[in-house]
This record gives structure tokens, sequence and C-alpha cells, in this order.
């Protein structure tokens, strides 16, 4: 079949206003087509083309692209396309589409292979691709005369470059394919060459020499259900996201990750970049030994986790016309009826449906970063009248009072009498919002918002560094949103340490491991908050001996060190207001500190106890709200004078205990009035403070103990660490497995608060038998743990519950939180019976030396 030909110095070549139309629109030539991909004038779609598949929705990429304009660079066909050749309806031009897809040509980026086309004199353009990750060439080849004698021409180019190492896509042998338009400002055109590729020998329509060549495995991110090409600089965006310091396991884990994304070369170049060769050749090592079950998604998965996402678009869409506009106004609007001007908001009607609607709507919304994505609920962040932020959930009638604030206008797009198209003011629909509101432009689009905080965090920068990140909204952590707080002042280590220490002077601890621990609250919070320990944060569980001994004031300057509200929940019992629902209230508002308030009795939350677990996400049930929540974020708090744990639930605590000052204690005093008031009116210099210690135990590589004796292992090593290197102070779990165990045994956790009891009434080293205890225990609201439907009288009772506890010790005295109680066997006479007894009696000391320095007539016999 013989094909037309023509001689031009600027042949013709066909522009079709889609890949799906059979017939071209209009003729052009390549200089207007360079033109056109040099201005704005495919810009807007290009732009939503690249935004879609960098947000991980390749099906929506495809679909999109089948509505970008084409051209077919080979000639121009008399009528349809289909069967243009053999009908001999086709002129060629003696130009050639060249592909050179990312997929087919790893390692090479776009400027790199411009670069090798520019240096070809058979090549006269080149530009980049409409995915922005491959490169369009378009070549000078003899204006053919049949189909073979373009495929031989092909097989030259295709062969040329193949000695470059470059993989031209074989699709580009057929005469008649269309080629994409795309936007390239740098576009390169040079029509005074004039070389050509001289075909080489071709039969029936094959390419000669044409080996097949297996097609490199595409590197995929997957998200929204659909699929993009992981690229170098894709990999070191995912990678600067993660702490460069995790775990072996984990670092070989994201290591074998990114050498199956980029291959060893790369890949290792990218590593070394986000954490740094220890000793030579690690890399190289650990790649023959790399974990070969883990793949690129898990790269993604890590980078998501701590707030990568692909940049979203500019804008949704564009004019379709040829020569159109740069500007896309509503006057340009009402001539194309594919296009949505750049500043309005959309509202669903006609052919505009609510998926269109929605992503050009939210891909404006999103830079804003005023809504974003928690879960799968849209969310503001909202102050209340005291100033106090929240996550709140965007509702359908909310968005729509919303919608007009950001800069764009509601308009409705209509039929005119004649037929043409206008555009009108309107109102956005409630209903239209609320499909909006669940619709995939909105998930696609909006920052994803993981945690919300009042003041600026320090993060980890480098292996040893750090940086602070001030107001407004960060991808740290999955996306945090800071909401104010001044500049953080910049404190010495040694004057930092002092202040701290300043903070805890006032406050009588038993032992030096709750001093410990103390301390560690004070900086935990920021060690959260900034993603330093990769681990679950352990209850923080205040006990006290007596009321007013300080436990929710110690909860109240960490509040205020880091200029918080916390989301408080007092006691309270079953029905509507449970403890759940109180729970689940605070974890949809969203502020990081949860603090129950003198809590009494058996702490019963399943939400709170799954929380703490780290189990990732609880759904969370409240008045009028509901929503999937991810618990990580959150600073548990308990402040308690005897509270009664699950087991589960006190291996996942650490108990700091605090003793009642005397009245007679001079408490220290600010010109503010108490600490808590002067750390409100210093808050940067205590905020400070904090950061100097974590920089410091940054810059010593993040150092751990070898304390395994907690679940948290990893926050307990590296506060553990902290306290006593920085601040000198005994380990951090120095007697507090005894703790945990009594707060998880509800008859040991009762006799520590009847013994404390009878203490604080003045009855320290008296004897005293099971009905003391009994009647001790209904005078000071004591109930026994265990059924209270029991027949048997409080003294039996009593007596049971106590022999079941000397048992459980195997000895005749019982130590708990300092307290000693011995049982001791007394001798007296039964005037009634005329006879003398036995009788099991009780001494409460609070110190083993009380005991030994009781006089003989106090003393009775010990039982063993």
């Amino acid at each position: 079949m013989q094909l037309m030909t023509t001689t031009m110095q600027h042949p013709e070549i066909d522009y079709y206003s889609s890949a799906t139309a059979s017939t071209a629109t209009a003729t052009t030539t390549l200089s207007d087509l360079i033109d056109a991909i040099r201005s704005d004038e495919f810009a807007f779609k290009i732009k939503y083309l690249r935004a879609t598949l960098a947000a991980g929705d390749d099906d929506g990429y495809a679909v999109a692209k089948k509505d970008l304009q084409a051209v077919s660079i080979s000639g121009t066909a008399e009528g349809k396309r289909a069967k243009a050749i053999e009908e001999g309806r086709f002129s060629h031009s003696g130009l050639l589409q060249l592909d050179f897809d990312a997929a087919d040509n790893v390692g090479w980026t776009p400027e790199e292979i411009v670069e090798i086309l520019q240096a070809e004199p058979r090549i006269v353009a080149a530009f980049v691709s409409p995915s922005g990750h491959g490169v369009k060439g378009i070549a000078r080849i003899p204006v053919c005369t049949t189909r073979d004698e373009h495929v031989a021409a092909f097989a030259a180019a295709r062969n040329h470059f193949r000695a470059h190492n470059l993989t031209i896509d074989e699709a580009c042998k057929d005469p008649v394919r269309l080629m994409f338009v795309s936007h390239d400002p740098g576009a390169w055109l040079d029509l005074s060459r004039t070389a050509v590729f001289e075909p080489v020998a071709a039969a029936n329509g094959t390419c000669p020499n044409a080996a097949k060549t297996t097609k490199k495995k595409s590197i995929i991110i997957k998200g929204g259900g659909s699929f993009a090409e992981i690229t170098p600089d894709i990999a070191r965006d995912m990678l600067a996201v993660i702490p460069s310091r995790p775990s072996y396991e984990e670092w070989l884990k994201i290591a074998s990750a990114v050498w199956d994304a980029l291959g060893e070369i790369q890949g290792t170049a990218a590593l070394c970049e986000w954490s740094p060769e220890e000793q030579d050749g690690e890399y190289a090592s650990k790649y023959q030994h790399r974990l070969t079950d883990v793949h690129a998604a898990t790269l993604v998965m890590r980078a998501k986790e701590h707030g990568w996402s692909p940049p979203p678009p500019i804008s949704m869409t564009s004019s379709t016309r040829k020569n159109a506009a740069t500007s896309r106004t509503v006057e340009d609007a009402e001539e194309d009826p594919n296009c949505i001007p750049e500043h309005v908001f959309p509202v669903p009607a006609g052919e505009i449906g609510h998926d269109l609607a929605s992503k050009h709507i939210f891909a404006v919304i999103a830079p804003t970063n005023r809504l974003f994505m928690r879960g799968t609920l849209v969310h503001e962040v909202a102050a209340d009248d005291t100033d106090a932020f929240a996550m709140v959930p965007v509702a359908a009638k909310r968005l729509v009072s919303l919608i007009e604030t950001f800069g764009a206008r509601v308009m409705r797009r209509e039929a005119r009498e004649d037929g043409t198209m206008r555009w009108r003011s309107a109102t956005f629909p409630a209903s239209s919002a609320d499909v909006a509101l669940s619709s995939d432009g909105a998930r696609e689009f909006l920052p994803r918002i993981r945690q919300m905080v009042s003041s600026p965090v320090l993060i980890p920068d480098g292996d040893r560094g750090a940086a602070v990140i001030g107001k407004g909204y960060h991808p740290h952590a999955g996306g945090t949103f800071v909401t104010g707080g001044e500049e953080v002042q910049t404190v010495a280590l040694n004057e930092a340490i002092e202040i701290l220490a300043g903070c805890l002077i006032d406050f009588d601890f038993p032992d030096g491991g709750d001093a410990s621990r103390a301390m560690a609250s004070l900086i935990s919070p920021a060690m959260k908050m900034g993603g330093w320990i990769d681990d679950d944060f352990p209850l923080d569980l205040a006990e006290a001996d007596q009321s007013q001994s300080g436990k929710s004031f110690r909860f109240k300057m960490i509040h205020a060190i880091y200029r918080e509200h916390p989301s408080a929940i007092t006691q309270a019992a079953g029905g509507v207001g449970s403890l759940d629902e109180r729970v689940s209230r605070a974890l949809i508002t969203g502020r990081p500190f949860i603090s129950f308030d003198n809590f009494r009795g058996r702490m019963d939350s399943q939400i709170m106890e799954t929380a703490i677990r780290g189990l990732g996400k609880v759904a969370a049930r409240a008045l009028r709200a509901e929503a999937d929540i991810d618990v990580t974020p959150f600073l548990w708090q308990l402040s308690t004078n005897g509270a009664e744990l699950t087991r589960d639930l006190a291996n996942r605590a650490v108990i700091t205990r605090i003793r009642k000052r005397a009245d007679t204690h001079h408490f220290q005093t600010y010109p503010e009035g108490d600490i808590v008031s002067h750390i409100k009116a210093h808050q940067p210099r205590y905020l400070g403070a904090v950061h100097a210690v974590i920089r410091e135990w940054a810059s010593q590589g993040r150092p751990l103990t070898a304390e395994r004796r907690h679940d948290f292992r990893r926050w307990c090593q590296s506060m553990d660490w902290i306290v006593q290197n920085i601040f000198g102070l005994p380990p951090l779990l120095d007697g507090h497995r005894e703790e945990q165990m009594r707060t998880a045994n509800p008859r040991l956790q009762w006799l520590r608060d009847i013994a404390r009891a009878i203490i604080n009434a003045g009855y320290a080293g008296e004897s005293l038998t099971a009905a003391d205890f009994g009647e001790a225990a209904e005078d000071h609201d004591l109930p026994l743990p265990g059924s209270k439907a029991s027949s048997e009288s409080i003294d039996m009772r009593v007596g049971r519950l106590l022999g079941r506890l000397f048992k459980d010790h195997e000895g005749d005295t019982i130590s708990v939180d300092g307290l000693h109680i011995t049982r001791v066997l007394a001798h007296d006479y039964d005037p009634i019976r005329k006879e003398h007894r036995e009788r099991k009696q009780y001494l409460i000391f609070t110190s083993e030396q009380q005991f030994e320095q009781c006089s003989d007539e106090k003393k009775p016999e010990s039982l063993f």
C-alpha cells in the first residue's frame, strides 16, 4: 500500500481533540505544536494529570488522559484515522515519534534523556511527557511511501538509542500513532536539522532486528487503589520524613524496601543520604542479606505514617480548545463546555458531576491548610471560648458556610435558550456538600492531620540534630498542626537541668525512683510530639497517700510547660456520659493530653486500654459524634489516691508516688503566685529547657540503657538514660515493679488504702483486730473487694481477706507502698469461757525501724 507524500519544509500534522477522537479537528505544524507546549495552553490539564498520578490514582490518570489533546506526528489522514494507510488516505510528514517512558528507562531523568536527544543531529524536537517522568522526541526520517519503510526507519532510531541504553516504546513504529500534547516551558525545537534515520531492512511490517526485550519492572506506589512509579527523587522525599535512626530491624526493612524500588546503586545512594554509613561498605554488606520479601510498598507505608503525601495539583480542569486563552475566565468557560474557571467552585449539575466538582474544590482548598483529613473524615481546627483548640469534624452545613471563604465564587453552569452555556452565582447546596465531604477529592487532596499541639515542636533533624517546627501545618508525624506559641528560648544544658529540677523541689517523693519518673514525665511529652521514640508511651499514673498531696498539681505543671488544655475526665458511673463515652469525646477532640483526675476504684475503660496498648485506631463513639481515631499521638494521665488497674493496664503504666508535705512546709513562691502560674508566664523558657535536654540526648546518638523491667522498653531505656546521665537521678524503674503489682491486685490495693487511713487516724503501731479493720473500712468508705452480696459479717470477711494476703506473701509481714503490716499472735483471758485464748492481731508501721523500736509490752508474739 502506497502512502501519499509531502515534501514541505514544515510538514502538516493532524491535531485531535482527544485520544478517542476518530478524525482530526485541525491540522497544525511541529513549530506551532512546540509553541503551544511551551505556553500555558495545556498547562492546567497537565498539572491535573501529573498531580493525579502523583497522588497514586493511576486509574484516574488513565481515564483523564483520554481527554487530552493529541497529534499524529507522522502525517495527516483524509477522513477517519482508522485504515487510513490501508486505504491510501495518509500523507507522511517525514517525522517519527519517539516515546521514552520512565518505566522502560529506569535510572534516567527526563533532563538526561533530553540532553542525549539534543546531541543527536537527526532529532529536531524534545519535551517532557504528560506524566512528567518520560520524554517525547521527534526525529527526521525519509518521507515514507509504505508502512514497512516507516517501520524500518523506526528500527534505525531504536537501534541507535539502544546503544545509549535508552529504550523507545515499540508502539512508535505505527505511522498513525497519536502523541499526547504536554506542558514543558523548556520544550526544545531545531527545525534547521535535516539529517534522517535511514531505514534498515524490514519485512512484512515487522521491526527488523527487533530482539524481544524484557520490560523492566515498574516500581509502584499504592494509594487510593491505584499506582504510580517511584523515582529516586520520590524515594528521597519519602526517606526525608522517616527518622534516620530507627531500630536495626526497622532500618533493614526500610533499606530493603528502597533497594526493591530503586535497585542497589541508586537505592544505596539514597540510603547514604538518609542515614550515613557508620562503617565503610555497610550498605553493600547488608544488600547481600536484604529482606527479599519486603517491597517498595513498605517504604510508601512508612513514609505516609510520618506525614509524606504526593503534592496536590494546582488546579483540576482546563480548556480543551485548540489555541485556548492562557487565563481561564468565566467568559472562556461559557464558550467551552469542558472548562471550569480557575476561581469558581462549581455546583454539581449536568456534565459537572460530584466527583469532578469536589476534586476541583478541594484542590483549591488544600493549600490553605484550613481543612484536613483525619482518618476518613474532613476536620478543621477551631478554638472555643477559652481559646482551647480542638479538631472538629466538618458537617455539610459547616462546609456550605466555609466554602465561600477560600477566595472562589460558587457558581452553577446553565444552558441559555440558544444552547450556549453560562455561569451564574449560586449557593452551594448542603446535599452537594455532604457528598463532597465523603468524596475521593477530599481524600486525595486535603492534607492529613494526626496530631494537634499548642506550642512549637522539636523534631529530629538528621542523625544527631534537631529542628523546631512552629505555628501552622507540617507533614511531620503524619500531619502536625501547631496552633500557636511563642518562639522557644535557647537554654544552656546546665540551666535547663536547674530549671526542670526546680519544678519538682516542693514534691515529697517516697524514693529516688519516683523522683526519676516525675522528671521523665516533664520531658516525655516532647519526645512523643517530636516522634523521637518509635514505641508506645505509658500511662502516667500519679498516686498520693492523701488528698492535697500534689498529684494533680504535677499534671498542671506539665500542661503549663506545653501550653496545653487537657481533656479532663472525671469519674462517673455507667449510662449516658459513661467513662468510655467521655474517653471517646476526648479522643475526637484531639488535644494531646487526656487526664483522669482523682480517680478511685476500678479503672475500667475498654477504649483507654486498647489505646494505651498501641493498637493504632479505636472506634470512638460519643453523643452526636463518632470516628475511628488514631490513638498514637495521645498522652494519658491518671491521678489517684488508690485506683485499681487491670493487670494489662498496670503493665502499661508508670507509677509516680507522692507524699503529702507537713503543714509546716514552706512552698516556693514566685511573683506570679505558685509554680504553675510562674511556668505559664515564662513558658518559652521552660519548654526551651525541655528541648535542651532532648538536644543533648540526640547529640549523644540517642543512647539507651539496658533497662528491661517494663513493657514499653524503648521509652524506658531512653528516659532511663536521660534521668541518670543528664540529671544524675537514680534508675527510672527502681521500686516500680512492686507498685505495678499492687495496683493490679485489688486486695493488696485495699490493704494499702485501709492501712493509710488507719495511720492517718493516729493508730500507727497499735494492736488491731479484723473487726478494727472492718470498722475503719466503713468509716472511710473503703469497701472490701469482691462481691457485696456476701452473708458473712464484715469482721469475718476482713479476716478471710487478710488471711489470704498473708498466705500469698508467705510470711508475717506485708510491705506495701512504704507501709509494713505485721500479723502477730496475742494472748488474753476470756472471762465468759474462763480460759486463756489466742487471737490474731495486726500492727501497722510506716518504717521498719518503728517495729523494732516498739516496746516489749506492745510487741506480741509472732505468729511464726
